[in-house]
């Protein structure tokens, strides 16, 4: 079973480094941390590092850890909630003696010696909690349920995507159970400051509709240095457009930092899956929530093309 295995390799190993993607989201986040948290709890004796060299801007979180080349040469590496070795948040995951995947994404790079994807789960945060929930001889902390129900609350959009499933409300269920205050979770994860409330605003001005199910926004540098936010900032505002009944796919798009003139974007859709498409460009993800990179300014025309395509012919379907 596999779970026996991910077991016996965390017992074998005295240091565990565990890793997740770039640009974390909560699930990345609340997988890791919870990962990270509840190895420490049934396992005090072994040395657990969390490596990773960007923070999530949604929630709170521990402080980044400095973690040293010998340290992950020695280890156990688990990495969480990433679909393939580029998307990883610290290159050196290379170093590792032995690499365990857990995800819930597309296995398009079964990367890792041993590898645990369940494509059908909400979350990585669902699989983990199903995961201890089967080994009862073990703990999972008050700590370890909030930032697993963290990463299971974001990642369904507050179970309202369409992978949500009875495994999910069974997570959810589980960790419930423990002592987490779930509506002060829902304040910090979706209570907005009056600055952001304000940066809404702007956002829902530069929205691009059409009529035919496809509405998306560009943000350029000067956009985001005049409301002080990053790339990343800016397009997880994303879900402020998943509300609209008209739009079936929706996406940002943020100009790259790093490469100015290039464009880093996140996709979404109630029914229509935008995954494959996002392969194409550079990217990849779930069958409604996927990300690209990098894009040209050609790419960016062609994938609004491709997108409005995508809406389109779903809505004439429906009709």
């Amino acid at each position: 079973m596999i779970f026996e295995d991910i077991l016996s390799k965390i017992e074998e190993y005295d240091t565990i480094t565990i890793f997740r993607h770039q640009h974390p989201d909560c699930d990345a986040m609340g997988s890791q941390n919870g990962l990270a948290n509840w190895i420490k709890d049934n396992y005090p004796e072994k040395h657990v590092f969390r490596c990773g060299l960007e923070q999530c801007n949604q929630g709170i979180w521990p402080e980044l850890e400095v973690v040293s080349d010998e340290i992950i040469q020695s280890s156990l590496a688990i990495v969480c909630d990433c679909a393939d070795v580029p998307r990883i948040d610290d290159e050196r995951i290379q170093l590792a003696k032995y690499i365990i995947k857990i995800d819930h994404h597309p296995n398009r790079d079964p990367y890792g010696d041993l590898l645990y994807v369940v494509e059908e789960a909400a979350a990585t945060c669902e699989i983990l909690t199903l995961m201890f929930a089967e080994m009862k001889d073990k703990i999972i902390s008050d700590q370890t349920a909030e930032y697993l129900y963290k990463g299971l609350l974001t990642d369904t959009l507050c179970y309202r995507t369409t992978n949500t499933t009875e495994n999910t409300l069974k997570a959810g269920a589980i960790l419930a159970t423990h002592h987490i205050n779930i509506p002060e979770i829902n304040r910090e994860l979706f209570d907005l400051d009056y600055s952001t409330f304000k940066f809404t605003s702007f956002l829902r001005q530069k929205v691009q509709y059409n009529g035919h199910g496809f509405a998306y926004i560009i943000f350029n540098m000067d956009d985001l240095k005049d409301w002080n936010l990053t790339p990343t900032e800016a397009k997880n505002h994303i879900d402020e457009m998943g509300h609209v009944k008209e739009f079936e796919v929706w996406a940002i798009f943020s100009e790259d930092e790093e490469n100015p003139g290039k464009y880093n974007g996140s996709l979404r859709s109630k029914h229509v899956v935008v995954n494959q498409l996002a392969n194409k460009y550079h990217g990849g993800g779930h069958a409604n929530a996927s990300g690209v990179n990098k894009l040209t300014s050609d790419e960016l025309k062609a994938i609004l093309y491709d997108l409005e395509k995508l809406a389109k012919d779903y809505v004439e379907s429906k009709n």
